[in-house]
């Protein structure tokens, strides 16, 4: 098997080992699961922890963890530069 088939096959089981956890926790809470969302959710779990393996390096226990963490990763990454505001400015006359 190649190295960056097995590290996107480890992150989607890393990726598939989060559903599982999410859905012990969605029925331990009893709340009810809209299926159209849950699909896109498995889509969305699935992708990034396909892309979450292959950054996070060719070793099997990794690629899983970084399947596992993906989507907090890109989660936490939208919510850091969210708030940030960048200003750009263009103010050439001190130059």
């Amino acid at each position: 098997m190649n190295e960056l088939t097995g590290a996107i096959i480890y992150g989607i089981l890393g990726g598939i080992a989060r559903l599982v956890v999410d859905l012990i926790k969605t029925y331990q809470l009893k709340r009810k699961i809209n299926f159209r969302r849950f699909g896109f959710y498995v889509i969305l779990l699935i992708g990034f922890g396909a892309f979450s393996g292959i950054v996070f390096g060719f070793m099997k226990q990794l690629s899983f963890l970084g399947g596992y963490a993906g989507l907090d990763l890109i989660d936490g990454y939208y919510k850091h530069f969210r708030r940030k505001k960048f200003k750009i400015r263009l103010d050439f006359t001190k130059y």
